[in-house]
């Protein structure tokens, strides 16, 4: 497979992370805040929605792949614009340069621009219908917003794990300001973003931990369910 491929196909489920967040703030929205959640228009609607979406998604990256200059040619930008980027790496069969900083810039920029308008919409309205509601099962409330949160957290910390070493090594295309150690860091950070996601769920979904800690035999931290049984001695019948 081509390197282009590869490298395209990295970026796009990379980027799909964006859609999956968006989708899971407008599921909340959709079944909590508005009436009409199970009507076909409203079906309809959300099917849309989700298309566009995933649409932008994977073809969000096509003008950059189009524009690419020669590699040859990259190479010779890459040095001028990083000169103590190590030779070993420009001169790398595998060296890919995606695009020019300007189109770079706008695709993802209109990108997150698209992805966090939508996420803050249904976020506020989402939280202001939990925590605004006057519910005559306050234990069902409860139960939504500790959830609401439990899956915020879930979803928010990797997200951070993620975007901030994606941001710098972005930054570091038009800041010219190129630490390998940091690059390294970044990526390893970007690669557990799994690993991540798993703990926090364990952490904030006891469900979850419990199951997993039975599973690894660990019992002593999961709460029994066991009912005790005490047998009564017969009473005594007098006559």
């Amino acid at each position: 497979m081509p390197l282009s491929i590869q490298c395209y196909i990295g970026l796009t489920l990379f980027l799909l992370y964006g859609p999956a967040v968006t989708m899971f703030f407008e599921n909340r929205y959709n079944y909590l805040v508005r009436l009409d959640c199970d009507t076909r228009s409203r079906r309809f609607k959300r099917a849309v929605h989700y298309f566009i979406n995933y649409f932008i998604t994977l073809n969000v990256l096509v003008p950059s792949f189009l524009n690419m200059p020669d590699q040859s040619v990259a190479r010779q930008i890459a040095l001028k614009k990083l000169p103590c980027l190590p030779l070993k790496i420009v001169n790398h069969c595998k060296f890919f340069m995606l695009g020019n900083e300007y189109l770079n810039f706008v695709c993802s920029g209109l990108f997150t621009m698209l992805i966090w308008t939508q996420v803050l919409f249904f976020f506020a309205i989402t939280v202001n219908f939990i925590f605004g509601i006057k519910s005559e099962s306050q234990r069902t409330t409860q139960l939504q917003r500790e959830f609401f949160i439990a899956v915020c957290i879930q979803i928010g910390f990797p997200f951070v794990v993620v975007m901030i070493p994606a941001c710098y090594i972005l930054s570091t295309t038009y800041t010219n300001n190129f630490d390998m150690v940091f690059i390294n860091f970044s990526v390893i950070m970007i690669t557990s973003h799994g690993l991540f996601a798993k703990i926090i769920m364990l952490v904030i979904h006891k469900p979850y931990r419990t199951a997993t800690l039975k599973i690894l035999g660990i019992n002593r931290f999961c709460e029994s369910n066991k009912v005790a049984v005490v047998q009564m001695p017969p009473y005594a019948t007098y006559n």
